[in-house]
C-alpha cells in the first residue's frame, strides 16, 4: 500500500514539473509576434513534454474554452491544480482502505 502511495506521488510530481517546464518553455518557443519554431533544443524539449502533458491539458483546455480568458491559457495551471486534487483524493482513499 505504501509503494502505491509513493508511485502516485511521484507520478503527480513529475506531471506537475513537466507542466511547469512546458509553460515556461512556451514563452521561449512562442516569443514575439511570430512563432520562433526552429529546431532549437527548447522546441524539442517543449514538443517532448507536450506529448506527455497534452492528454492532461487538452480536456481542461476544452472546459476552459467556455470562459473568456482573453489571450491567456490557464489550462496548464488548472491541470496542475486538478492533479494535486486527484492525488490527494487517491491517497486518502488508499489510507482509508488500509
Amino acid at each position: 500500500m505504501g509503494l502505491l502511495i509513493i508511485i502516485i506521488r511521484v507520478v503527480a510530481e513529475v506531471l506537475i514539473a513537466m507542466l511547469f517546464i512546458r509553460s515556461v518553455l512556451s514563452w521561449v518557443v512562442y516569443s514575439g509576434n511570430q512563432y520562433n519554431r526552429n529546431s532549437s533544443i527548447f522546441t524539442k524539449i517543449y514538443d517532448l513534454f507536450g506529448v506527455f502533458t497534452e492528454p492532461v491539458v487538452a480536456p481542461v483546455r476544452r472546459f476552459l474554452s467556455r470562459f473568456n480568458t482573453g489571450p491567456f491559457d490557464f489550462a496548464p495551471l488548472a491541470a496542475m491544480i486538478l492533479i494535486i486534487i486527484v492525488e490527494r483524493i487517491l491517497i486518502r482513499i488508499l489510507l482509508f482502505i488500509a
